[in-house]
């Protein structure tokens, strides 16, 4: 299975902060520690990959561009999702923006992934879509109170039951603590939000990602009308 040699192209107007060099080290660190803990030794690795000894020991190294088909082949070697091979989870609040991403190319198409968080091993996982700062509010024409940190106390299964599929009309929304070990993703598809941790939210664009503790009083606060966003809760 072969390599790729070639990085991908900059964003225009955009630098990023993750080069390729910092990819390959990336994932050398990651493959090692993960190949390290398995108990298997270098040749077992690859003979279970399908690829030569060699090529393991340069991944490893930090000197081969892996692709994704090769990385797919060594996660299912060492019994690993696919991101386990590319960046460790973290459980305080971390911001990927949209070009800084890591990118990994095919080997085979002119296909580009780029990693955006990972989650715990054995996690539950629920996806809401969010629309936020809607100009005309359903709740105010039914009569009903906004959902808040109060009304939603007891729904926190449902992820909290603090997330509605219609967001808040001008303030924010405050969601109370979620159960111990609750993480929160949320990636902006449109407009401007912040969000995160109450005592110290990020703002995002579209296409910027942030990762916090969904077990602390959190918000989101839009900073347009009509901002969408993708929420990924993770149960540990």
């Amino acid at each position: 299975m072969g390599l790729t040699t070639e990085e991908p192209p900059a964003t225009t107007g955009q630098a990023r902060s993750t080069d390729a060099t910092a990819l390959r080290s990336r994932i050398a660190a990651c493959v090692r520690d993960l190949r390290g803990r398995s108990g298997h030794s270098l040749a077992e690795v690859a003979a279970a990959a399908g690829i030569g000894k060699s090529t393991l020991h340069a991944i490893e190294a930090g000197v081969a561009n892996p692709g994704i088909e090769t990385l797919w082949a060594l996660a299912r070697a060492l019994g690993v999702p696919f991101g386990a091979l590319l960046e460790q989870p973290q459980a305080t609040t971390r911001v990927v923006r949209a070009a800084e991403a890591p990118r990994i190319a095919s080997e085979s198409s002119a296909m580009q992934a780029l990693l955006l968080t990972t989650t715990s091993h054995g996690a539950r996982v629920e996806v809401y879509a969010l629309e936020l700062g809607l100009r005309d509010d359903p709740t105010a024409r039914s009569g009903t109170a906004p959902t808040g940190a109060d009304t939603a106390s007891s729904s926190d299964d449902a992820g909290g039951g603090d997330v509605t599929p219609t967001g808040p009309v001008g303030p924010g929304h405050a969601a109370s603590a979620h159960s111990p070990g609750t993480v929160e993703h949320v990636i902006v598809t449109s407009g401007r939000l912040l969000v995160g941790p109450a005592q110290d939210p990020v703002e995002l664009a579209a296409g910027d990602l942030v990762s916090f503790p969904g077990d602390v009083p959190h918000r989101y606060q839009p900073l347009e009308p009509a901002t969408r966003a993708v929420l990924l809760i993770e149960y540990t």
